[in-house]
């Protein structure tokens, strides 16, 4: 099934300063992921920002587990 684009009505541009060093960690972050645009990676970050907050305010936590087997727990948000 084709995704319909979002017509310009839909669309909100939104201008944000950044730091030099901030655009560059973007941009590194972007080619990292292959997002194809700062957008989509910017809206990539989102779902998975709101997924994770959504799951700690219900108590869940998270942890890395290593190739070895290792876990480590995880602090991302402090919702307290």
């Amino acid at each position: 099934m084709r995704k319909t684009r979002p017509s310009k009505e839909d669309k909100i541009r939104l201008t944000v300063d950044l730091s030099k060093p901030f655009y560059n960690r973007l941009e590194q972050l972007e080619r990292f992921v292959e997002a194809g645009s700062k957008a989509s990676l910017i809206r990539q970050a989102l779902q998975l920002y709101e997924y994770v907050a959504k799951r700690a305010a219900e108590g869940c936590d998270f942890r890395i587990v290593d190739k070895n087997g290792r876990e480590e727990k995880v602090v991302l948000l402090d919702l307290s």
